[in-house]
C-alpha cells in the first residue's frame, strides 16, 4: 500500500512553494512544463522512499477461543476485512500475558499490517506498551481496556449494562443475589462489578464468586457452595453467559428450578444463551468487530491519524430465566 505525500512534502522535495505544488496538481495547464516535471519527479522520489507493499494480513490476538463471545466479534472484523481485501490471522493467548506478548512479537516479525488485541488483562507487557508508543504498527484494542494512554479502543458500556441487570433483578424482588465475577484485573470484570454494587447499594444481601469467565470454574465453585449448609440466594447474576449457563446447569442438577426457585441472568448474549432461554445483557459483538477493523483501516491508510475510543451501548434481552423472587410471592 502506498502512502501519498502531502502538499508540504511535495513542495519541499521539489523546492517550490506549497501554492505552486497545489496548482501543479489541480491545474497543471496553468503551470509551466519545467515546474510540472519537478512535481512529477518529487512524487516519484517520495513513492520510492515510502512505498509499502503491505502483507494484506491483520493479526488478531484473543484470550480464549472457547468462549463464543470472542469468535462472534471475529464475524464483524472479517466482514470489513474481506471487503477491503485483508485476511485475518488469529492467535490464542490463553489469557496469559506472556503468550500475548509472544504472539504480538511473532505477528510483527511476520510483517502483518496491524494487530487487533483483546487483552487478557491490564497490559503490563513493556514490549506491547513500546510498540503502541512508537507506533511501530497499527494496534487496536477490542472489548477490554488495557489501561494504556493514547490507544485505539472499541468496547461497550460494561458499567451501565451490569447496572441494568442488577436493577432488573431488584424490580423482581431479588435482594439475595449471588454474583459470578470474571477474571480479576480485566476492565470488563471491574466495570461490571462496580455497576452491580452501585445498583444494589445498601439494599442487598449478596455473595460473590470469582470464576474467571469460565464455565467449568463457575460450575465447580457453585457446586461447592451448594454442598454447604447455607444457600440463601434467590438469584444468580453473572458477568458473562458462560458462567450463567454453568449456574443453570449445576442448580438444576441439584434439584433447583430455574426460574421458579432461582433466577439466573447473564451477560453477552452468545448463541447458547438464546437456546437456553437465558435473560442476558446483549453486547453488539459484530458491531464491535466492525468498528475495530474500520479503525484499523484508517490507521493503515494514515499512520498519523488520531486515536479513536468507541464505547457502544448494551441492552437487556428478556427471556425465561428470571422470575419474581419466591419471597415476594403470595
Amino acid at each position: 500500500m502506498d502512502i501519498k505525500p502531502t502538499l508540504k512534502e511535495l513542495a519541499a522535495i521539489a523546492d517550490v512553494s506549497i501554492a505552486t505544488a497545489s496548482r501543479a496538481i489541480s491545474h497543471p495547464e496553468k503551470v509551466k512544463f519545467s515546474t510540472r516535471r519537478k512535481i512529477e519527479r518529487a512524487i516519484e522520489e517520495f513513492s520510492l522512499k515510502n512505498k509499502k507493499t503491505g502483507s494484506g494480513i491483520i493479526g488478531l490476538i484473543v484470550p480464549d477461543l472457547t468462549n463464543q463471545f470472542f469468535p462472534m466479534m471475529l464475524t464483524g472484523i472479517e466482514m470489513v476485512a474481506r471487503s477491503n481485501s485483508y485476511t485475518i490471522l488469529i492467535s490464542n493467548s490463553g489469557a496469559d500475558e506472556k503468550n500475548e506478548e509472544d504472539n504480538a512479537k511473532k505477528l510483527i516479525d511476520m510483517g502483518v499490517d496491524g494487530i487487533i488485541i483483546i487483552p487478557s488483562g491490564e497490559t503490563r507487557s513493556r514490549y506491547i506498551q513500546q510498540i503502541v508508543k512508537d507506533n511501530v504498527t497499527p494496534i487496536v484494542f477490542l472489548d477490554r481496556n488495557p489501561d494504556l494512554d493514547e490507544i485505539n479502543l472499541v468496547t461497550t458500556d460494561n458499567y451501565s449494562g451490569m447496572y441494568q441487570a442488577a436493577k432488573y433483578l431488584m424490580t423482581l424482588g431479588h435482594s439475595k443475589i449471588l454474583y459470578l465475577d470474571g477474571t480479576e484485573g480485566t476492565s470488563t470484570a471491574k466495570d461490571r462489578l462496580r455497576g452491580f454494587y452501585d445498583a444494589i447499594g445498601e439494599n442487598g444481601d449478596t455473595g460473590r464468586i470469582v470464576a474467571d469467565f469460565s464455565f467449568n470454574k463457575a460450575r465447580s465453585e457453585i457446586g461447592k457452595l451448594l454442598q454447604s449448609a447455607h444457600f440463601p440466594y434467590t438469584a444468580v447474576l453473572s458477568a458473562n453467559d458462560n458462567m450463567a449457563l454453568a449456574a443453570m446447569e449445576i442448580l438444576r442438577d441439584n434439584g433447583f428450578r430455574v426460574p421458579e426457585d432461582i433466577s439466573v441472568l447473564g451477560y453477552d448474549d452468545i448463541p447458547n444463551a438464546r437456546y437456553a432461554g437465558l435473560t442476558t445483557i446483549k453486547q453488539p459483538f459484530v458491531e464491535m468487530g466492525m468498528n475495530a477493523m474500520y479503525i484499523m483501516l484508517a490507521n493503515i491508510n494514515n499512520p498519523l491519524s488520531s486515536k479513536k475510543n468507541i464505547v457502544l451501548p448494551s441492552n437487556i434481552i428478556f427471556r425465561s430465566s428470571c422470575a419474581v423472587a419466591r419471597t415476594m410471592r403470595i
